[in-house]
């Protein structure tokens, strides 16, 4: 299958603010030469802990954030070069579910009103058509149509994040960036969204970019996994390859903290020390070796390559793999 969404040598960094008046530029690279791909109806889940890059990236693909370098390729097309118009038909295909279902909704606009929102922003529809989406889109996401006419605040977590997910359906997008979209809600309402998500899925054969912290919801929604840290891919992998033989050390941390039901296959708990590097002053080799339970001599003064070392499709960043 071809690549709906290609990422390649995507960096995104920030200016920091100088020590002084002649100081030099310095900068923070939020995200540093990273590159995926996602495949059309399939779910590539970035996960790694605050701080890791995973937003920032997701951001930039939908053009929401400048980036310094790489080639973002959506559908065929260089996204990145697009300017004015060709730009707004590209938001149109790429829409964004956020993290908190209470900020992200208007509080002064009613539930369709909300929905229709991208319809008035990047569409050319009548009203009567308009009217006709957001009818389909409220029952497809499980929401009854006197519902339309109430405001956010009338609604439950759950509920708004629905409102959430009908406004992010409503251009009818090829790539869906989910970003957090569970981690503000209950664990029951947690399962009620990932299910519908998954259902939406299967229905109108949506791409998700999925962005966690959680493994375990990750493990439910994704296809492949890319793991971050420190603004770089360690890990890359597909679902099952991931759970079952994680290759990095810092991916075994992660899945350490995953609860399991059952005792007898619960993980030996890993606990990192220290903090991450500054960012802004970055180790010269892996940005992990001062926290990673097994590092040498190499890995405080090489950078590691992400390449194959087992499977073709499993890919780590780690000397010692």
């Amino acid at each position: 299958m071809t690549s709906l969404l290609d990422v390649q040598n995507l960096s995104v960094r920030f200016e920091v603010k100088r020590q002084s008046l002649f100081g030099k530029k310095s900068y923070l690279y939020a995200v540093d030469d990273i590159s995926f791909q996602i495949e059309r109806g399939k779910t590539l889940a970035i996960v790694g802990e605050s701080g890791s890059g995973k937003t920032t990236a997701a951001l930039a693909c939908a053009r929401l954030l400048d980036a310094h370098q790489g080639k973002i390729t959506l559908d065929g097309e260089n996204i990145l070069a697009k300017q004015g118009e060709a730009l707004r038909q590209i938001r149109s295909k790429v829409q964004f579910i956020f993290q908190d279902p209470y900020s992200s909704l208007n509080p002064r606009m009613r539930a369709e009103a909300i929905v229709a929102e991208p319809l008035n922003s990047l569409s050319h529809q009548t009203s009567k058509q308009k009217r006709e989406v957001v009818d389909q889109l409220f029952d497809a996401v499980g929401l009854r149509p006197e519902q339309k006419r109430l405001f956010p605040h009338q609604f439950s977590g759950g509920q708004r994040q629905r409102i959430g997910i009908a406004r992010a359906l409503a251009t009818k997008p090829e790539l869906i960036i989910c970003d957090e979209p569970v981690s503000a809600l209950d664990v029951a309402v947690q399962a009620q969204i990932l299910n519908l998500l998954r259902k939406l899925q299967r229905e109108f054969n949506l791409t998700y970019l999925f962005i966690s912290h959680d493994l375990g919801v990750v493990q439910h929604m994704s296809d492949n996994i890319a793991v971050m840290y420190m603004g770089k891919v360690v890990e890359y992998a597909d679902r099952q390859s991931l759970f079952q033989t994680p290759s990095h050390p810092y991916t075994n941390a992660l899945l350490s903290a995953v609860p399991g039901i059952d005792p007898g296959q619960r993980r030996q708990r890993v606990l990192l020390p220290g903090d991450p590097p500054d960012p802004v002053n970055l180790p010269a080799g892996c940005r992990f070796a001062s926290r990673c339970p097994i590092a040498v001599d190499q890995c405080f003064t090489d950078q590691p390559e992400l390449k194959a070392r087992q499977s073709g499709d499993h890919l780590i960043a780690c000397h010692l793999q």
